[in-house]
């Protein structure tokens, strides 16, 4: 996301002003710039496979516990220690998110110190904080809304690895969107207030909000592609890549999760 990118950015391709007026685009990936793109990609995907097993193995656990899904009798005091349980592991994960959030940027920042553990426990954290959707959401509409997310997310990825220069113009088109639909917000949410609720402008926000997600994504996808092909993708800043990925990832899953269960909700 932005605020991220601007912690890689000094990796990213030099400003105009400071090129060399006979260096030509690079039409394609090398080879070495493409083993680094695996590679990033490759963190991304054991980040998110540790998210979805925590997610996951946690859903099964309290779904048991509580009776959902299976014809067991349930404890009542179990049941009761096990919701205050989630409740302060929930308030734990999202101190331990926001304070990641902070602390892995920093580290890059700095250059000093590796960001595998901190990487590795923000995904940790990330299982936790998300194990509440296997919970009470069914699982073959996590299953579906992971398809339509893994598809729009490889989507956008061929979309930047066939792009050419940085796109900043997405970025700005992007924070364009935001802003609109942040307007947008304000005027529903005084709508709210008055007793008045448009449905029409609902769904305008929604989607310029996802619109300008999906294009910061293929803006942080590009600028991945840049460092590769500079060469500059060390481990750490590629496991600070995959880490942009993996929380491009998520935001767009729970974004497409939004719309499925309000569109399975219409069919009911």
């Amino acid at each position: 996301m932005p605020e991220d990118a601007n912690y890689y950015d000094r990796f990213a391709d030099t400003e105009q002003k400071t090129q060399k007026p006979e260096r030509k685009e690079k039409k394609a990936l090398s080879g070495e710039a493409g083993l680094s793109l695996v590679k990033v990609y490759g963190y991304m995907f054991i980040g998110l496979l540790i998210t979805a097993a925590i997610a996951g193995g946690l859903g099964a656990l309290f779904r048991y516990i509580l009776g959902i899904d299976f014809n067991v009798d349930i404890d009542t005091k179990l049941a009761t220690t096990s919701v205050i349980i989630l409740l302060i592991a929930l308030i734990v994960s999202f101190i331990a998110l926001l304070v990641l959030s902070f602390v892995v940027p920093f580290q890059v920042a700095r250059g000093r110190h590796s960001i595998l553990v901190p990487s590795i426990l923000y995904t940790v954290f990330m299982g936790i904080a998300l194990s509440t959707l296997c919970i009470f959401i069914d699982w073959s509409i996590l299953g579906v809304t992971f398809g339509i997310t893994a598809l729009v997310f490889g989507l956008m990825s061929l979309i930047a690895l066939l792009s050419k220069g940085r796109l900043n113009g997405l970025a700005i088109a992007a924070m364009g969107l935001f802003i609109g639909a942040g307007m947008l917000a304000l005027i529903l949410w005084i709508l709210m207030l008055v007793g008045f609720f448009s449905g029409t402008l609902y769904w305008i926000i929604s989607f310029a909000v996802f619109a300008g997600v999906m294009l910061i994504t293929i803006w942080d996808m590009a600028r991945i592609k840049n460092i590769a092909q500079k060469g500059e993708m060390t481990n750490n800043v590629s496991l600070y890549c995959a880490y942009i990925l993996y929380n491009d990832f998520i935001i767009i899953f729970l974004r497409i999760l939004r719309f499925v269960l309000i569109i399975m909700g219409n069919k009911k």
